[in-house]
């Protein structure tokens, strides 16, 4: 008991059970970062929080850790579930929708049914059925002209030819 009754002892692990509590870190990741003993850091907490205070803090911890993890896999369902089926604005599946689109669109031009259309140009048909239903869905069409190459939209001018 001696060794508990060290001020300097006492004021340096106060510091460190505080910086952990702040952390918000568990006890054995704090002790790793700080070169800690862990079963030293208990008995310390222990003597200075008291067990039923440790216990409760340890409790918390836990419980924010576990609330943090739900956070996280109902922000990934959504994003899984938003990407699935909307209409995302960065540029690779702007051209990946621009090319569905463009197929799509010959297709119903064509006359032509999916299993005819996609054996022609050597196209899933599943993948091709699966756009068409996704794309007639979108209330706003796309314009997949708009992500052509500069170099093969046709130029468009004021004057007339003579």
């Amino acid at each position: 008991m001696r060794h508990f009754e060290n001020t300097a002892r006492q004021s340096w692990w106060r510091v460190h059970v505080e910086a952990w509590r702040e952390s918000g870190l568990d006890r054995t990741n704090y002790c790793r970062q700080h070169g800690l003993w862990k079963c030293t850091f208990d008995r310390w907490l222990n003597y200075l929080a008291g067990q039923d205070a440790a216990r409760k803090h340890a409790e918390y911890q836990a419980e924010l850790r576990r609330e943090k993890c739900r956070e996280a896999q109902e922000k990934r369902r959504k994003r899984r579930a938003r990407l699935r089926f909307s209409v995302s604005t960065d540029a690779p599946n702007r051209a990946l929708q621009a090319f569905w689109s463009m197929h799509v669109e010959a297709m119903n031009w064509s006359g032509m049914g999916v299993r005819e259309y996609a054996a022609a140009l050597q196209l899933s048909p599943t993948s091709l059925r699966k756009w068409r239903d996704r794309l007639d869905e979108v209330e706003e069409a796309i314009d997949w002209r708009a992500h052509l190459h500069p170099s093969s939209r046709p130029v468009a001018g004021t004057t007339l030819a003579d």
